[in-house]
C-alpha cells in the first residue's frame, strides 16, 4: 500500500532523506549511479522522498542530457520502485517518493 499520492507542492517541499548529485558525470556514469541509488534507497528506506540533482546542463557543450535520462529511468526500468516523482521548479533536480515495500508474507494453506 502506497498511501495517498502527495501533491506536487508537497513532494517538492518534502525534505529529502537522501540525495545524489550527478554534476560532472557522463550519461553512462549517471545512469549507473541513479539505478544504484534508487535501488539501494528503495531497499533501505521504502516510502522515503529522495532527490536526484541533474543540473540544468548550462555548462554542457550541447543540450542537457541528464534530466531526460533521469526521466526515462524513472518512467522505465525504475518505475516499479517509484511511487511518484516531480521535477523541481526551475529544473536541475527531481524529487522522488519511493514505493513502500510490499508484504512478502505468504498465505498459509487452509
Amino acid at each position: 500500500m502506497e498511501g495517498p499520492p502527495l501533491s506536487v507542492v508537497e513532494l517538492l517541499s518534502a525534505i529529502p532523506e537522501a540525495s545524489i548529485d550527478l554534476h560532472g558525470f557522463s550519461a553512462r556514469q549517471a545512469e549507473q549511479r541513479v539505478i544504484g541509488f534508487v535501488e539501494g534507497r528503495a531497499r533501505s528506506s521504502p516510502g522515503a522522498v529522495v532527490e536526484i540533482v541533474t543540473g540544468k546542463g548550462v555548462r554542457s557543450a550541447g543540450p542537457a542530457v541528464l534530466p531526460g535520462l533521469v526521466r526515462e529511468l524513472l518512467n522505465g526500468p525504475l518505475a516499479p520502485l517509484v511511487a511518484e516523482w516531480a521535477g523541481a521548479v526551475g529544473g536541475g533536480a527531481v524529487r522522488v517518493r519511493l514505493r513502500r515495500a510490499r508484504s512478502s508474507r505468504r498465505r498459509s494453506p487452509p
